[in-house]
């Protein structure tokens, strides 16, 4: 969706598409609040429970997606594939 996306407007695009799966990247650990609070407004506009979301990118590993609260995390764009795949 581009750079420096507001959680409001990827909660947009969620209600829009009907998509299942979201993906989040940031290559600057700045992203870290962002990326929590996409995912914070996700619960309070009741999608949690129907979107799977991933991490990624330079400065992203496990403990970060645990801290953001993200559901899993791809270390390159090839095992995001294959993690979105299995969502599926």
């Amino acid at each position: 969706m581009g750079v420096d996306v507001r959680p409001e407007k990827f909660v947009a695009a969620l209600k829009q598409s009907g998509a299942k799966v979201l993906g989040l990247s940031g290559l600057l650990t700045l992203a870290f609040d962002s990326m929590r609070e996409t995912i914070e407004l996700l619960k309070k506009e009741g999608l949690r429970n129907q979107v799977k979301v991933m991490v990624g990118g330079g400065p992203v590993d496990g403990n970060v997606c645990k801290s953001v609260g993200a559901d899993d995390w791809g270390a390159d764009a090839q095992s995001a594939v294959r993690l979105a795949r299995q969502w599926h």
